[in-house]
C-alpha cells in the first residue's frame, strides 16, 4: 500500500468523523457569544428555546439558569435551576444557582437550604459566602459567622468576605472579634472605597466610633464619612436583627 493511499485514507476518515454544525449547535454557540458580550437576555432566550428541544439535559438548564441570573431575572433563574435539579438533585452548581436566585428573591430561608447543600457538596468559597449572607438576612449571626469563616479559610485574601465576617461579628455583639477580623482590611493596600466604608460601619456597630479618626480612610471624603457615621448609628439603633441585616449591604459574589 502506497504512502499516498495511506494519506488519502487518513484524510477521508478525518472528514467522515467531523460532523457539520447543526442549527442547534450554532444557536448555542451564539448564546455563548452573546453572554460574553453581556447580552444576557438574548442569550437566555436562545438557551430557553434549546431547553424545549428533545434531549435537552442538565447542562442546558444550568446555562439557562446562569443567563437568567446575569439578566437579573431571578424568578426565571429559580425555575431553570429547579429543572436542572430534576436531572440531578445533588448537583452543586444547580443548588448554588437556585440558592442565589432565592436569595435575590428574598426567599432567605429556602436559600439557606439550597446554599447549605451546595456548600457541602461543592466546597466552594462563593457558596459559603452566599450562605453567610442568607443567614445574616435571617438574623442568624452565629451561623453567618461560621459560613463566612469557612469561606475565608478557603480564600484568605478575599477582603469582601473579611468585611462580611467582621459585620457578622458586630451584629452578634462580639466587638473584639469584629475588630480583629476587620484589622487586616484597614492595613491592606488592596482596600477599595467599599472596603473602607465597611471598615467604618464595623467600627461604629462594634462600638469603636472614637477610633475612626485614626483610620486610613483616604478614599472617603470627610463629608461622606460624617454621613456614613450617621447612617451606621441609625443601623446600630435598629432592634430587629433581620431589618438591621437588610441595611448592611453585605457582598454576595455573583
Amino acid at each position: 500500500m502506497s504512502k499516498n493511499f495511506l494519506l488519502a485514507s487518513t484524510l477521508l476518515l478525518a472528514a467522515c468523523s467531523s460532523k457539520p454544525a447543526t442549527d442547534a449547535d450554532k444557536s448555542l454557540q451564539l448564546a455563548g457569544d452573546l453572554s460574553k458580550r453581556g447580552d444576557y437576555a438574548s442569550a437566555a432566550a436562545l438557551y430557553e428555546r434549546a431547553t424545549q428541544q428533545p434531549g435537552a439535559g442538565i447542562e442546558l438548564w444550568l446555562k439557562l439558569g446562569q443567563a437568567k441570573l446575569d439578566a437579573k431575572d431571578a424568578l426565571g433563574a429559580e425555575r431553570a435551576f429547579q429543572q436542572a435539579l430534576g436531572f440531578d438533585a445533588r448537583n452543586a452548581d444547580a443548588l448554588l444557582g437556585l440558592g442565589t436566585a432565592q436569595l435575590q428573591l428574598g426567599k432567605t430561608q429556602r436559600a439557606v437550604t439550597a446554599l447549605s447543600q451546595a456548600a457541602d457538596l461543592g466546597g466552594l468559597p462563593v457558596a459559603y459566602t452566599r450562605l453567610g449572607v442568607a443567614h445574616v438576612l435571617n438574623g442568624q449571626a452565629a451561623a453567618a459567622q461560621t459560613a463566612f469563616a469557612k469561606s475565608l479559610s478557603l480564600k484568605p485574601d478575599d477582603l469582601d468576605n473579611r468585611c462580611n465576617l467582621a459585620l457578622a461579628y458586630a451584629l452578634g455583639g462580639q466587638s473584639q472579634q469584629a475588630l480583629d477580623a476587620i484589622a487586616p482590611v484597614t492595613q491592606s493596600p488592596r482596600a477599595l472605597p467599599r472596603h473602607q466604608r465597611n471598615v467604618l460601619l464595623v467600627m461604629v456597630l462594634a462600638g469603636y466610633e472614637q477610633r475612626i479618626a485614626t483610620l486610613p480612610l483616604d478614599d472617603i471624603p470627610a463629608a461622606e464619612r460624617e454621613r456614613l457615621v450617621t447612617e451606621a448609628k441609625r443601623i446600630k439603633a435598629i432592634s430587629d436583627p433581620v431589618a438591621q441585616a437588610k441595611e448592611l449591604g453585605l457582598v454576595a459574589p455573583n
